[in-house]
Order: C-alpha cells, then sequence, then structure tokens
C-alpha cells in the first residue's frame, strides 16, 4: 500500500445542473415531461434528444412533492424557503456536460445551466508513513494528545462542558456529508447512526477522511484511543457517491433533522482562480455555497433551523476578492456572491484552518491560532479549529495494524478545523436541551462564535487581518448563550438586597412593631392606626425596613466589591481595564465571591448534588467539587 493510495482521495463525479424559471411550471417525473402552463417543451425535448440527456428534479422524487414540503417548512422555519422545485439534475455524458448546458441555457424556460467541478475532502495530508501490519495488543489511550480538547486558549474545553448536564451532546443530531467512512472503528461504536443515505466511496482516502472527521466529535469515551468533543450525540453519514451529489445530500439531511441539530460539510471545489480545475495542491478551491444549487439547499436548512457547518477550504484564497464578485458563464441572472454576506447570506457557519499551540507533537507550524497558509480567509469565516497535528481515527501512521484500529496524529486541513467546530456546538446545543430551554439558533451560534473564543494571532506574512476568526471555548460559549452579560455592580447589590430582605423582614417587623408599641402603647394615635388598617401599617413598617436595609447592604456589597477588585488588580485583572474578555472574567471572578456572601441558610445543601455526581465519579470530593461548581454556575447564571 503506497502513500498516494492513503493520503489522497478522488474527486466526486462532475454534475450538470438545470434551473428552470420561476413560472415555467415543468414536470419532469414520474413519466411526465410537461409544462402546467401549457407551454409547449418541444425547444428543451430537442436538447435533450440532441445530447441523449435526461432531467430530473434534484430536492425530491416529483415537483409537487418538492413544492408540498416547502410550503409546510416555509410555515414552520425562520424564513420563505428557496424554490428548490426549479432545481434539476442532467443525466448527460461527462464529455458533452459544457456544451448541454450552453445549449440549455439559452432556452427561455431555462434560468441557469452550469457545471460544477467534482467536490474533494478539504484535507492536507504530509507524506508518512504507511500503516503497520502488526496490530498491538491493547490500543494505548491517545486522549493526552488531543490538545484540541485542553481549556483556552489552547483548546475548546471540552471537560469543562462534560461536567455539565447535556454538555457531551447528549439529544443532539449530527450528519457528516463527504464520501465515506469506517463504521465498524473500534472507537466509534457507540451512537452511530451510520450511513443514512448515498453511495459509500470505495476508495480508502475518503474512507479514512470520513473516519478521521467523525473520530474529533463523536469518537466513544472509553479506556483507549480517542474521545470525541461531543460524544453523546448520534453520529451519521450521507455520501455524496450514488448520483446524490452534494446539494442533494444535504437536502436529504435536511430531511432526518430537527431545529438545533448539525450539518457538517466536508467539502470543497475548485473555484474560478485556476478557471474550475482540480489541482494536486488544492490552490483555488473554496467553499461549496458559492454554487446556486449548494447554496439553496444550505439555505433551506438553516432556515429550519439547522445548524450548517462548512469547510471554508484550502485554496489559500481571500474569499473577499473582486473575482468572486463575477457572475459565471451559466449561472442565474439574479445569482449574487454568497461569499459576501451584505449580497446574500446562507445561513452556514464557515470555519478557517488555524495552527496549532507550537512544539505539538513535536512540530512547529506557526504562532498558535495564527492562519494555517493553506486556509482561505476573508470576511466570511466566522471560527477556526486546529488545522495541523490533529490526533483522531484513521489513516494508521499513529497506529497501524488492521483498519479497525488505525489512528493518526496529523489528520489537517479546514478537514479537521470544523468537526472541533461541529463538537463544541454540538455540546452547546446538547446543554441547550438539557436545560429544557430552546436549542441555539444558527445566528445565534455564529454570533456567540464570533464574539467570543481565543482570538487570532498574527503570523509572517499571515497577519489577524486574514480572518479566520476565533479559536471556540465551550466556558465562553455558554456564557453567551445562556447567561445574562453581568453588568457592573448595580445589578449584583440589587440582587443580594433582594435576598437579604426575603430574609430580614418578619424579623424586622416583628422587632419595629414592639417597639412602637411600647413607645406608642399610651399614644392613642397609634393605637386607633393599628386597629382600624392593620395593612397600611405593615406597609409603613415595609417601608422603614426598606430604607435600613439597603443602606446597610450597599455598604456591605461595595466593601465585598472594592475588596474582590483589589485582589484582582494585585494578580493582574482588573474590570476596568484590558480586553473585553479580561473585563468579563474578572466580573465573573466578583459575582464568585458575592454568591459565597450570600448567608448559608439561603443555599441548598450541595450534598444532594454530589451524590448526584457520585455516580460518574469514583471520587467523592471530586463528585463533590463538580456539584459545587455546577452550583456556582447556576448562582452566576441567576446573577
Amino acid at each position: 500500500m503506497t502513500d498516494d493510495t492513503l493520503n489522497t482521495a478522488p474527486a466526486s463525479p462532475r454534475e450538470t445542473i438545470v434551473v428552470m424559471q420561476p413560472d415555467a411550471g415543468l414536470r419532469s417525473s414520474a413519466g411526465r415531461f410537461e409544462t402546467t402552463t401549457a407551454e409547449p417543451v418541444s425547444d428543451l425535448e430537442k436538447v435533450l434528444k440532441k445530447y441523449k440527456a435526461s432531467m430530473l428534479p434534484m430536492f425530491g422524487s416529483t415537483e409537487e412533492r418538492v413544492e408540498l414540503e416547502m410550503m409546510e417548512e416555509s410555515a414552520e422555519g425562520d424564513a420563505p424557503m428557496p424554490e428548490l422545485n426549479r432545481f434539476y439534475r442532467l443525466d448527460v455524458d461527462d464529455a458533452k456536460a459544457e456544451e448541454a448546458a450552453e445549449a440549455l441555457a439559452k432556452l427561455s424556460q431555462v434560468e441557469a445551466a452550469y457545471v460544477k467541478p467534482g467536490a474533494e475532502p478539504p484535507v492536507m495530508l504530509d507524506d508518512g508513513p504507511a500503516p503497520g501490519q502488526d496490530e498491538p495488543p491493547v490500543t494505548p489511550n491517545y486522549v493526552s494528545r488531543q490538545g484540541y480538547l485542553d481549556p483556552s486558549p489552547t483548546g475548546v474545553d471540552a471537560r469543562w462542558a462534560w461536567a455539565r448536564g447535556g454538555g457531551r451532546g447528549q439529544n443532539v443530531r449530527i450528519i457528516d456529508i463527504e464520501g465515506a467512512w469506517r463504521f465498524t472503528h473500534e472507537d466509534l461504536r457507540q451512537m452511530q447512526g451510520g450511513v443514512v443515505g448515498g453511495t459509500q466511496s470505495t476508495d480508502i482516502g475518503w474512507r479514512n477522511h470520513g473516519t478521521a472527521v467523525l473520530g474529533e466529535f463523536s469518537g466513544d469515551h472509553n479506556s483507549f484511543g480517542i474521545s470525541g468533543i461531543c460524544d453523546h450525540a448520534t453520529a451519521s453519514a450521507v455520501s455524496i457517491f450514488g448520483g446524490m451529489g452534494s446539494a442533494g445530500a444535504i437536502r436529504h439531511a435536511t430531511s432526518r433533522l430537527r431545529r438545533g441539530d448539525v450539518i457538517l460539510l466536508e467539502l470543497h471545489r475548485p473555484g474560478p482562480r485556476h478557471n474550475f480545475q482540480s489541482r494536486g495542491d488544492q490552490k483555488g478551491y473554496i467553499a461549496i455555497e458559492w454554487w446556486e444549487d449548494d447554496y439553496a439547499a444550505i439555505l433551506a436548512a438553516t432556515r429550519r433551523g439547522i445548524i450548517v457547518v462548512e469547510a471554508a477550504g484550502n485554496g489559500a484564497e481571500n474569499l473577499d476578492d473582486n473575482l468572486y464578485q463575477t457572475r459565471p458563464g451559466g449561472f442565474p441572472g439574479s445569482w449574487t456572491n454568497p461569499f459576501r454576506r451584505s449580497n446574500r447570506d446562507s445561513g452556514a457557519i464557515v470555519v478557517g484552518a488555524g495552527a496549532p499551540p507550537p512544539g505539538t507533537h513535536g512540530r512547529n507550524h506557526g504562532p498558535d491560532r495564527s492562519r494555517l497558509d493553506f486556509s482561505n480567509y476573508g470576511a466570511l469565516i466566522d471560527a477556526q479549529g486546529w488545522g495541523r497535528e490533529v490526533t483522531t481515527c484513521g489513516y494508521g501512521n499513529l497506529q497501524g495494524g488492521g483498519e479497525d484500529v488505525w489512528y493518526t496524529d496529523t489528520f489537517s486541513g479546514t478537514s479537521s478545523a470544523s468537526p472541533i467546530v461541529v463538537g463544541a456546538i454540538g455540546s452547546l446545543q446538547g446543554m441547550a436541551r438539557a436545560r429544557g430551554t430552546a436549542v441555539l439558533s444558527p445566528a445565534k451560534v455564529r454570533q456567540c462564535l464570533r464574539t467570543t473564543g481565543a482570538a487570532q494571532t498574527d503570523a509572517p506574512g499571515r497577519p489577524r487581518t486574514q480572518r479566520i476568526g476565533n479559536r471556540p471555548d465551550l466556558k465562553a460559549l455558554h456564557r453567551c448563550a445562556f447567561g445574562p452579560i453581568i453588568k457592573a455592580k448595580e445589578i449584583t447589590k440589587e440582587t443580594v438586597k433582594e435576598i437579604e430582605k426575603i430574609k430580614e423582614r418578619k424579623e424586622f417587623i416583628k422587632e419595629i412593631g414592639e417597639k412602637d408599641f411600647k413607645e406608642g402603647k399610651d399614644n392613642k394615635e397609634i393605637k386607633e392606626f393599628k386597629e382600624k388598617d392593620k395593612d397600611r401599617y405593615e406597609k409603613a413598617l415595609e417601608k422603614r425596613f426598606d430604607k435600613q436595609l439597603e443602606k446597610r447592604v450597599e455598604k456591605q456589597v461595595e466593601k465585598q466589591i472594592e475588596k474582590q477588585a483589589e485582589k484582582q488588580r494585585e494578580g493582574g485583572l482588573t474590570p476596568t481595564g484590558g480586553d473585553i474578555e479580561t473585563r468579563i472574567a474578572s466580573l465573573e471572578a466578583m459575582v464568585g465571591d458575592l454568591t459565597h456572601f450570600i448567608t448559608s441558610e439561603l443555599r441548598p445543601d450541595l450534598a444532594q448534588g454530589a451524590q448526584d455526581y457520585a455516580g460518574e465519579y469514583d471520587d467523592p470530593e471530586h463528585a463533590a467539587r463538580v456539584a459545587k461548581d455546577e452550583k456556582d454556575g447556576k448562582d452566576t447564571e441567576n446573577f
């Protein structure tokens, strides 16, 4: 077995797409070839006959079924659905594809006809050793090599999420769209839904790629191998092979998912930079939403509330370049560049490739979180993941033997970056479902990814202005998704004040009431007031209580805040300086101290919480710490 057969995957077949005019009313299904408008289809038939071609609806078995689905989904979704009933796949000899598309595009009933280059996996593998033939008696535990699991800024802080309800992706479904997978791998035995659409490629390059992708977010948690970021999510796959194509695969995956679930697009294509030609170096390859049918399928998914994560591609392209503003021949006249969201927005989350920390696995790819030289970049990119040195399943250059026990230390590209972001999103949505709150919308997930996380850094010749976004931080994402922003000491003072009021009100009223009685027992006016209007008398006492307690609590809280601020300044953190993330971290630390300032009678007993976690942790002290952290987290959220 040679390195080439391991590290390359052939492109999928090219696709010829036809888009009919909105009022064409074509019916090219169920044995029909006609229109609903009585307009003749003779010219269309002549072209198809000349090229020995046929047309079938791209997104369903009949146009009527597609239209019905669009109506139902528009009613349930976040916005009207695109007109998917106008898209057709042309079955034609590949050598005649461009000529046939050009002839079809000239017809009045046709809005667009174009040929899409084949899709490829966006992986950048260096030459490495072929898998060894000897299978080890037991697979070692490689989790320590998965730096992308570690706390921010190194990784996404997956372990922090695992200690929280739903943080391993419970009740979330994820579908990976590409070419092939090894679902029999020893670390992909739990929560695997298998291939649910298309026909797997038999090529080992595609199979290694899909297996490596799954391992990053779905790898089983056990005593050996690797661990996925959200292993309790159900992972399935749809192949673009077998005639389904990329847009058809997206639509098929959409039909199997619910609001809040995730689609991962592990594909890129040759773009206009090099005339759409495949290249071994992948220069000029771009994200697939640039093609109209893929864009429409993605848009239909995100408008249903499904999160679509899309690899930005490995073409080293500036996606803000004016090149991408030019409409290619054959594209719809209404087409605008989706890489500029001011034109239009598919709703997808687009992922670039950043460098891992220098020294990872003994290698250096530049400053941590800087753009890797092959990664596409631009305003379109929402977030980054590790684009080198990813330890996961497949390939066999870390551990060989039989294919079911292969592991790698060098998975790479926007291929390796995108599953890391998917894992963080799956974890976040699992926490949302565990809380009983609404899952996050595509727009909210994107906003949180763009406004939190470890910031991109500069590298020689690759400044941070070449945007690939931040590396996700699950703790910060959780705060963005579920926790209110802490706004200075007024909120804290008011919250503590209300808590203290509830506890002390009765005692205060009783004390003042007795005092008034003693001082005024011979005062006829007070005695008559109490007897005639008891409610007004108690309200008067409450008002006196509020004034006195407000002064007392404000002084206590101000003292606590100043004390904590002094501690933060000594430690190098201050809520009034530094970047926004540092200020938020400092404010959270203050709130953490203030939650302990609340009297113990008002805090629930943590013993029961520790018992709840005891089944998951052997160490009782660790279980108690987890319970305490969970309670403190909830206290902070309430603030």
